[in-house]
């Protein structure tokens, strides 16, 4: 009986206890401590999750976007360099054919680029159908083009194939990929965007808390300063202060690296491969002599598409950096298709040389490349800002969470020295 006996005894004991000055202190620090060392290790935690989200999107996500932009654009600028070198009889010119090359080249690295980045499930997929097409087209193309130097009509019936077979498979596949990879992109940068409200709140919690006890101590010893105490809360504001700083400033940049970087180079390169749709439908029309009246057609909707949409949410999405260029490539885009009424009358009237003339060193022809290099190099200083912006948002965290993590401990060793001390005043 006398264990059972005990207990009740051991129990009134601690009741007792920390009813009286030392026993309260006593609970206060243990909870201060605690309260010090959990808050720390949130915050810790969630700064870490913060650098490795952002290491994410800088290391994976910007390039893998990147990639998916750059074989959507090369995929379109090479389908549409292809349709109007066929414009021209005999020999293609070096200027086209090398450019051609190029988009084929750029957009064969982009799937390497985005193979190598493991994407998984559909994006997998898809960069695994668009590496196995890309040979066939190149193929379908060559095909084309050596039918179109002996002057056989085949040619251009390989280059309608090739064509077909990159707006209606290879394009909406690059899309995809496009979107795919845009959005994983887009959901990072949200995550990272997010202010740390609820550890800042902890923080504050804990702070109160340290000011509380500092005041109590104070009524009831007599003394306005604990050393220890006092030591804590500096370095509890300190290691708050900076992971409220550290974060808003993560979510600033992060906010920006989709504004005016990733969101913008998405409008952009949206813009950009609706006019290399248009420009190819326009050699396309010319291809076919007389029987290309599905590809005026498809000519006027993208016309419309530009016109009713993306090239006012392009124009939205420039910032300082890109607004003049997007403005340059609108005023050539209408330009272009006034320019197209032109070369469409001379070869609805049977000018069919003047309308190649048109296409190919005309204002068409001009205007046309005037869009493109515009937009192309709005892509590039979109992309550079999403790339400063998000380095910026993970360099703001960098080292938050070895810094935090000592200030926080350092505040629970002040709690410990200046609650002990008090304590053993009464022995």
């Amino acid at each position: 009986m006398a264990p059972n006996e005990s207990r009740p005894g051991g129990c009134r004991k601690a009741i007792l206890y920390s009813r009286r000055a030392p026993g309260q202190l006593t609970v206060l620090l243990i909870v201060l401590v605690l309260a010090c060392l959990a808050a720390g290790l949130g915050a810790v935690l969630d700064v870490q999750r913060r650098q490795d989200v952002l290491v994410g999107v800088i290391d994976r996500g910007g390039p893998l976007t990147g990639a998916a932009v750059e074989i959507y654009q090369s995929l379109s600028d090479a389908n549409a360099t292809a349709a109007s070198a066929f414009l021209v009889s005999g020999v293609e010119p070096a200027n086209l054919r090398q450019r051609y090359e190029s988009n084929i080249n750029e957009a064969s690295a982009a799937l390497s680029t985005a193979a190598s980045g493991s994407p998984t499930g559909e994006s997998a997929a898809t960069v695994t159908q668009l590496a196995v097409y890309l040979p066939y087209y190149t193929g379908l193309v060559e095909r084309a083009k050596a039918y179109n130097r002996q002057g056989q009509p085949q040619g251009a019936a390989y280059l309608r194939q090739a064509s077909h077979l990159v707006q209606s498979t290879m394009l909406p596949s690059a899309q995809r990929l496009f979107h795919a990879e845009t959005t994983r992109l887009a959901q990072a940068q949200e995550d990272a965007g997010v202010v740390g409200w609820v550890f800042l709140g902890v923080g504050l919690l804990v702070l109160g808390g340290l000011v509380a006890v500092q005041i109590y101590l104070a009524r009831t010893t007599r003394r306005v300063l604990n050393a220890g105490m006092l030591a804590a809360t500096v370095a509890a504001v300190a290691a708050i202060s900076w992971y409220g700083i550290a974060t808003t400033s993560a979510a600033d940049h992060s906010v920006a690296s989709r504004q005016s970087g990733s969101a913008a180079v998405e409008a952009f390169a949206h813009a950009r491969i609706k006019a290399l749709e248009a420009r190819s439908d326009e050699a396309l029309t010319l291809v076919a002599r007389g029987n290309g009246r599905s590809y005026e057609d498809h000519f006027v909707g993208v016309r419309n598409e530009l016109n009713n949409g993306i090239l006012a949410r392009a124009s939205a999405a420039a910032g300082p950096e890109t607004a003049g260029h997007i403005k340059s490539a609108i005023d050539a885009w209408y330009g272009w298709v006034d320019s197209h009424k032109e070369l469409r009358s001379q070869d609805d009237t049977g000018s069919y040389d003047d309308a190649i003339r048109l296409a190919t060193s005309g204002d068409p022809g001009v205007l046309s490349s005037k869009v493109d290099t515009e937009l192309g190099a709005a892509i590039a200083r979109a992309a550079d800002a999403f790339r400063r912006e998000a380095v910026e948002a993970r360099d703001a965290v960098g080292g938050a969470d070895v810094g935090i993590g000592v200030l926080m401990v350092l505040a629970a060793l002040g709690v410990w020295f200046g609650l002990t001390l008090r304590i053993r005043e009464y022995r």
